[in-house]
C-alpha cells in the first residue's frame, strides 16, 4: 500500500527555510502525513540515521518510496547532489512529483522534466492540485479541507517572506 511507504523529499539544503515549512504545514499538518513516513534530510528526525552512509540512505529511500517530491529551485539546479537525486528518482521511482520555484520555470526546468506536469510551489492552486491528484499519499483520507486551506495560506505567507527577501535584496542592489 502506497500510504505506508516513505515519501522522499528531494531538495537543496540551502532551501531549508522554504522546504521545512512545506513539510510541516502542507504534508504533516495539512495532509496528516506522519513525520516517520517522510525522508527529509534537513531535519534530524527524518533524515539519515547516525552512522549510516548518506548515499546508501538516499538510494534505499528513493527505491522504497511511495513518491519522490522534488522541490526544484535555483539552488537545487546548482547542486550536484540534487541533480544526482533527480536522475536517480527519474530511473528508480514510480512516482515523481515536481514543485518549481522561480527563477526556475517550465522553460528552464531541464531535460528530465521538460514533459512532466509541474507544480509551482508558491501557487495555492497548485498546492490544492497536489492534494487532489495524490490522495494515495496521505493516510488520513478524510482530511479537513478548512485546515488544509489554512495551512496553504500559512505556507504561502512563510514562503513569500523567506523566498522574496533574497530576491528583493538582489533587485535593490542592482538598481
Amino acid at each position: 500500500m502506497l500510504s505506508e511507504r516513505p515519501i522522499f523529499i528531494s531538495h537543496s539544503s540551502k532551501d531549508e527555510k522554504i522546504v521545512t515549512p512545506f513539510v510541516e504545514k502542507i504534508l504533516n499538518i495539512g495532509l496528516g502525513i506522519s513525520r516517520d513516513r517522510i525522508f527529509y534530510s534537513s531535519a534530524k528526525d527524518t533524515g539519515p540515521k547516525s552512522g549510516s552512509d548518506f548515499k546508501d540512505s538516499i538510494k534505499s529511500k528513493i527505491i522504497g518510496s511511495a513518491a519522490v517530491i522534488q522541490v526544484i529551485t535555483q539552488n537545487y539546479k546548482q547542486s550536484e547532489v540534487c541533480l544526482n537525486e533527480m536522475g536517480a528518482a527519474w530511473v528508480l521511482s514510480d512516482k515523481v512529483i515536481c514543485f518549481i520555484l522561480e527563477p526556475v520555470t517550465f522553460e528552464t526546468i531541464g531535460f528530465i522534466h521538460n514533459t512532466t506536469q509541474l507544480l509551482k510551489l508558491n501557487s495555492a492552486d497548485d498546492l490544492f492540485q497536489f492534494q487532489d491528484d495524490h490522495p494515495e499519499l496521505y493516510e488520513n483520507r478524510r482530511i479537513s479541507q478548512s485546515n488544509f486551506n489554512k495551512q496553504v495560506k500559512s505556507f504561502i505567507r512563510i514562503l513569500n517572506r523567506n523566498h522574496l527577501k533574497p530576491l528583493n535584496s538582489a533587485l535593490s542592489l542592482s538598481e
